[in-house]
């Protein structure tokens, strides 16, 4: 999903339920890889009454629907809602404020 995900980002999502939850096209779900013993993230191209055709956001590397057909709707475990962004650690100084600090030493 690079380059919107990058490996070891922290997103958030909604769990799918069969009956209630709604597929759309450019959605990004989490599901079981049809094959192996993995999850995957890809983003909806197209939805019919049971499957989802996937995609990568980065086809030419992307592991999707191009290689392994079309994903069961049962197979997904959720929709992602968002994505956690968490800036570099460098731009950040921590301080004790003496003045505030409960315990001004």
């Amino acid at each position: 999903m690079f380059p919107y995900l990058k490996e070891g980002d922290i997103v958030f999502f909604k769990k799918y339920k069969k009956n209630k939850s709604i597929l759309k096209n450019r959605q990004i779900v989490i599901f079981n890889h049809p094959f192996k013993n993995k999850n995957l993230i890809k983003r909806i191209n197209s939805v019919n009454q049971n499957n989802v055709e996937v995609i990568g956001d980065n086809i030419e590397f992307s592991e999707d629907s191009n290689k392994f057909g079309l994903i069961n709707n049962e197979k997904i475990i959720g929709i992602v809602t968002s994505k956690l962004i968490i800036p570099k650690l460098k731009n950040f100084l921590i301080q004790k404020n003496r003045r505030t600090s409960l315990n001004p030493k």
